[in-house]
């Protein structure tokens, strides 16, 4: 009887230890994936800066990592203001525009989306 319950013990803390390090497994993995995501925004932007010129809208697949992908989107800057009564302003600019790069992994479970402002002459196709 004692090696029974020595044994369903035993079991229990297995278990446990298993299901901690399948959590820790999957936490690297989704860690190596944002260093990746990170990698290929920093050569992205670069690449951009070295020609002074944004896209404003712009998706394609990432031949230095195969399976992934970029999406880019672009917009006025607005920003909302909420003052302590309540009202809400919104101030927009002409001389920045919005940026949004969406970098997807080849398994397309999460998105890495980075916004950032860029001056109006950098970004294809703007008026001024």
């Amino acid at each position: 009887m004692e090696v029974l319950v020595a044994t369903a013990i035993t079991g229990i803390a297995i278990g446990v230890c298993m299901a901690i390090f399948a959590q820790g497994h999957s936490q690297a993995f989704r860690g190596m994936q944002a260093k990746v995501a990170y990698q290929i925004a920093v050569q992205l932007i670069d690449s951009w800066k070295a020609k002074k010129q944004f896209p404003s809208d712009e998706s394609g697949q990432l031949e230095t990592n195969p399976g992934w992908s970029y999406l880019v989107e672009s917009g006025p800057v607005s920003a909302k203001i909420t003052s302590s009564d309540g009202s809400v302003r919104t101030i927009e600019t002409d001389d920045l525009k919005e940026i949004v790069l969406k970098i997807v992994p080849p398994d397309k479970k999460r998105t890495f989306t980075l916004t950032f402002w860029v001056p109006v002459k950098e970004v294809e196709g703007s008026e001024r």
